[in-house]
């Protein structure tokens, strides 16, 4: 086991050698140079552009359908279920889970 770790160890050191001569070299130097920046002037226009005008003509909205007030009542009703209609006997001969209380 000793012997595995004393490999390791030296393994580990030859690399660590081997990194060193790439730091030690002199770094490349930047010869770039940027370019200044200019100033760039943008041509404006002399007059204003006119002022751009909608023309079109809006057409009116349709008048809302003509229904009593009582339709709509039952319309609305139908529409969430408050129309269903109970079996004959009513509530008291039904359950919630659907069986007969009257025993048939």
């Amino acid at each position: 086991m000793r012997k595995i770790a004393l490999v390791a160890l030296a393994g580990a050191l030859a690399l660590a050698a081997c990194g060193k001569k790439e730091e030690d070299a002199p770094a490349a130097t930047n010869n770039l140079v940027e370019p200044p920046v200019e100033n760039v002037i943008v041509d404006e226009p002399d007059a204003p552009l006119p002022e751009v005008q909608n023309n079109a003509v809006a057409t009116p909205p349709a008048p809302p359908p003509s229904i009593s007030e009582q339709q709509q009542i039952q319309d609305d009703a139908e529409a969430t279920g408050m129309t269903a209609r109970l079996p004959e006997g009513g509530e008291q001969s039904q359950s919630a889970d659907g069986t007969s209380m009257t025993g048939e």
